[in-house]
């Protein structure tokens, strides 16, 4: 990729021998042969990233190319140190073939997740598996230099007691809310740190290429690569909602992440839906995001507590000044009405929303993941009868809509996984 080049020739140092093999497998500089090699060499390890090992012989059919070629293709990977053996079938009968996998041991990446009040830590194996994390560090998002200082310091803290050698990792991935212009690693709103180069502190302290993306995406794709079976899902065209203090959807094609021109697809959000004089966050009237998110829930009751709606939200309206979605979610499980009628509010006005990406892109698959989907069947329910009334019953037959089953603990894994499958070019 053009952006780990640019980082090569500003941090040379940094060039070890296993950067030189994943900026190989990119395929810079390749043609012909060599290219179509590479291409085969990055789709053994996306089958076996996916399904954890496979033969020789299944990996042929895959590549449908011939059993010599492949075994070819993964002596290199051996030689490389990605793949290794991993010893033999014990079913059936006869010669009994070997197994290869990725080699876990061979690289690392680093993820951090930054949220509204904290920050989330983690370190990736080769194989896609989330290896270590500190989770839930206190964190106030202040003045944008200062707040980059602090994460850096967080980030050091966490490499002296990871139980691998720091040289082995070869990525850092950020994650959070907003517009994040991912051509330019340009963080354009919430988070925009001021004047502070995130991007290129980032890369000076650590000495590693910084990949930066919205934290609807670092989830969409933790949801889809490791969802209830801990496995891609099965659906090539998903798309993957994350409802939270505002709302997102992280779109898959064919199985691949839809960025757009600038990395901004997926502000469904933003999408101009209602005739009211709310404002939205970015400056508009009428957004999806003004009758249909967590802002929107909260604004809801506490208008409806003003008027005199009885709820056990007022006394945490009296206490603290404001609702959070966290005490919306711990009202609904006590029975609390005004809350369980909130949130059949809003997940009327969300299914009007998602009627429109039904009727736009035909998924296979809607996940509703994100702090919301912890209403379970109460937020599911409301949303797909909305889409029932709102789609076209010919396109919204081919849709399953669904809750996410990892939630909010998708983005971290995601972001991990976005930083190692583009180093790797898989994306």
């Amino acid at each position: 990729m053009a952006w780990l080049s640019e980082f090569y020739l500003k941090h040379p140092a940094a060039e070890t021998m296993e950067y030189s093999v994943f900026r190989h497998l990119n395929g810079a500089g390749l043609s012909g042969v060599a290219f179509k090699d590479q291409n085969s060499k990055k789709k053994v390890i996306s089958h076996l990233s996916a399904k954890g090992e496979s033969t020789i012989p299944e990996l042929a059919e895959l590549l449908n190319i011939s059993v010599p070629k492949t075994k070819e293709l993964l002596t290199s990977l051996l030689n490389e140190g990605l793949v290794k053996d991993s010893g033999r079938k014990t079913e059936g009968i006869g010669r009994r073939a070997t197994i290869y996998s990725l080699d876990p041991e061979s690289c690392y990446f680093l993820g951090i997740e930054i949220k509204k009040y904290k920050i989330n830590i983690g370190l990736m194996s080769f194989n896609a598996e989330l290896i270590d994390s500190s989770m839930d560090i206190p964190f106030t998002f202040s003045d944008g230099n200062e707040s980059l200082d602090a994460i850096i310091e967080e980030l050091q803290g966490f490499l002296t007691n990871i139980p691998v050698p720091k040289e082995k990792i070869l990525g850092l991935g950020l994650s959070l809310a907003g517009r994040i212009n991912v051509k330019t690693s340009k963080i354009l709103s919430i988070y925009h740190f001021g004047n502070a180069p995130v991007k290129e502190k980032l890369e000076e302290a650590f000495h590693l290429p910084v990949y930066i993306d919205n934290d609807s995406r670092t989830l969409a794709y933790g949801e889809y690569h490791f969802g209830k079976s801990g496995l891609p899902y099965r659906e090539k065209n998903v798309c993957i909602v994350n409802l939270d203090y505002g709302i997102a959807v992280g779109i898959f094609a064919n199985g691949g992440p839809i960025y757009g021109a600038s990395g901004y697809a997926g502000e469904i959000g933003h999408i101009p839906m209602f005739n009211n004089e709310k404002i939205c966050f970015c400056g508009k009237k009428g957004c999806l995001e003004t009758e249909a998110s967590g802002l929107a829930l909260i604004d809801f009751l506490t208008a409806k507590i003003k008027k005199g709606s009885s709820s056990r939200l007022q006394k945490v309206l009296a206490k603290k000044g404001i609702i959070e979605l966290e005490d919306i979610l711990e009202a609904v499980r006590f029975g609390d009405n005004l809350a369980i009628e909130g949130v059949a509010e809003i997940a009327y006005n969300l299914g009007k929303g998602l009627a429109v990406i039904i009727n736009l892109l035909n998924p296979e698959l809607i996940v509703l993941g994100g702090m919301l989907s912890g209403f379970g069947e109460l937020l599911l329910l409301p949303v797909k009868t909305s889409i029932m009334q709102h789609s076209l019953s010919l396109v919204n037959s081919d849709t399953r809509v669904t809750l996410s089953t990892v939630n909010q603990k998708a983005a971290l894994p995601g972001c991990c996984l976005l930083v190692r499958n583009k180093i790797l070019g898989l994306i």
